[in-house]
């Protein structure tokens, strides 16, 4: 599959979106999971946008594929070091009022991906999220 490059800004979201969602529903990604993978993506590029390059300019990269029965994106960006999945969990036990700004997104990411793996490659952040393709039972 073809990899979508583009520049950490909010304008890219909708082309992003362009780009991945009909790549998953043909791959067979469920109809009902693509909203899940929407909101994922929104979450991650969002990120991206706003606190990888520290304002610098910079590009990001999308690149889906088909492997293990899951449909994966990975999104790459040179931008400071971060894993999000070693970030601490969120307290989700008390009020809005007392918790620190930030997390829940990281959280969203997580649980509504089927699948999560960061690694740091060279200069890259490379996030990997992944949702279980469907599977016939006819």
């Amino acid at each position: 599959m073809p990899v979508f490059d583009a520049t950490p800004d909010l304008a890219s979201l909708p082309l992003v979106r362009d780009h991945v969602l009909p790549l998953a529903a043909d791959a067979g990604l469920d109809p009902a999971a693509l909203p899940r993978l929407d909101l994922v993506l929104e979450e991650i590029l969002v990120n991206v946008a706003n606190h990888a390059y520290g304002g610098r300019q910079g590009t990001f990269e999308v690149e889906c594929a088909v492997r293990d029965g899951q449909f994966c994106c990975l999104i790459r960006d040179w931008g400071a070091p971060f894993d999000p999945l070693a970030a601490p969990a969120p307290d989700t036990g008390t009020t809005m009022e007392q918790r620190p700004v930030g997390g829940l997104g990281i959280l969203l990411v997580t649980t509504m991906s089927d699948h999560c793996r960061y690694a740091r490659t060279g200069e890259a952040n490379e996030l990997t999220v992944c949702f279980a393709l469907r599977h016939d039972t006819g």
